[in-house]
């Protein structure tokens, strides 16, 4: 089985490659535990003093594997393990030491979408299209809840969390989600030179004034850590879960009971 990311490191710059490109780098446990390592081998390695993620094809991240979602019911040890790995890797990201640098290629949706919320800059292709959409199929994505809110204004958070629409990076940028909008082509390349601007600085000054500000606009680690994932699991227990997960498969509009 192929690996579900890749890891590469260039000089003090690493970079994390989601790689499910068939399945528009869906995130599953597999990619978590994956993501995990690499996030805990890049903040340990003294040479690396910033990190960029990206996604490989056509897609940034379109959050949870809904086919990976669909299995819980039948195995519960499965979304046991789920619940437990996110928040873990959600915290991780937050409390990553040095700059991130979001490269999003393509579709950023839900669990992609949260990966952008907590990168320190964000740079996007002018294709690309970002926003939360668990309102479209699951319901609602418990870590971007209450991670939006702090980053984009409260009223554009609310339309990204309730409509479930995406936006363009144009869009964003206004609202100061997007640093830098660029052409596919350049994607990469602007952000490897972003991070080359970063990297010459000195590293333990970076990392002070990124852990100051991080603690300026910090994320309330109850919320994210029990809370959030407690209201989850309460929605995916309800039928309303299980008609969007079917709607999905089906290619169709979901009907939502409210139950």
């Amino acid at each position: 089985m192929a690996a579900p990311i890749r890891y590469e490191t260039t000089g003090s710059i690493a970079t994390i490659t989601l790689d499910r490109p068939d399945a528009l780098n869906a995130i599953t446990v597999a990619m978590i535990e994956a993501l995990d390592a690499a996030l805990a081998e890049a903040a340990e390695d003294a040479a690396i003093r910033v990190l960029i993620i990206t996604g490989s094809g056509r897609a940034f991240c379109v959050g949870a594997d809904i086919g990976q979602l669909d299995q819980w019911e039948k195995d519960p040890g499965l979304r046991d393990r789920f619940y437990t790995l996110a928040p873990r890797f959600f915290r991780g990201l937050e409390e990553f030491p040095k700059p991130v640098i979001a490269a999003v290629n393509g579709v950023a949706a839900a669990g992609g979408f949260e990966i952008c919320c907590f990168a320190d800059i964000v740079i996007a292709a002018e294709d690309a299209r970002i926003g939360d959409a668990h309102a479209n199929f699951v319901g609602f994505g418990p870590v971007s809840a209450v991670v939006a809110p702090t980053v984009l204004p409260r009223k554009i958070a609310a339309e990204l969390l309730y409509t479930g629409d995406m936006m363009s990076p144009a869009q964003l940028h206004l609202w100061g989600f997007v640093n830098r909008v660029v052409p596919a082509g350049e994607l990469m390349e602007t952000s490897l030179a972003m991070a080359g601007r970063i990297a010459a600085k000195q590293p333990l000054a970076i990392q002070a004034a990124k852990n100051l500000a991080r603690r300026a606009g910090l994320v309330d680690p109850g919320l994210l850590g029990s809370h959030a994932y407690e209201s989850a699991k309460a929605i995916f227990a309800t039928e309303d879960f299980r008609e969007g997960l079917r709607a999905f498969a089906e290619k169709r509009a979901p009907d939502f009971k409210g139950r």
